[in-house]
């Protein structure tokens, strides 16, 4: 770990002793959790909003999915025999 400083208004800090004691850990060990699932989110809200604007490439534009993968299994030699 790699040890920082943040400046905190009064009230912050002060909400942020009462959470951490009341879970009975550090305000460090809590700012770590707290700031370790808003980026873990963050990527996942990232990755929702890149699949739902993902657009397919120009060559398959006009081949329709269900059936490129039927025709696809349809040669396979595992999934004929």
């Amino acid at each position: 770990m790699i040890r920082t400083q943040i400046y905190f208004e009064e009230e912050t800090l002060k909400d942020l002793k009462n959470i951490s004691k009341s879970l009975d850990i550090s305000v460090s060990e809590f700012i770590r959790k707290v700031v370790k699932k808003e980026l873990k989110e963050n990527k996942k809200e990232n990755l929702i909003d890149f699949l739902y604007t993902l657009e397919p490439l120009d060559s398959f534009k006009n081949i329709d999915s269900t059936d490129y993968v039927h025709d696809l299994r349809s040669k396979s030699r595992l999934l004929n025999e």
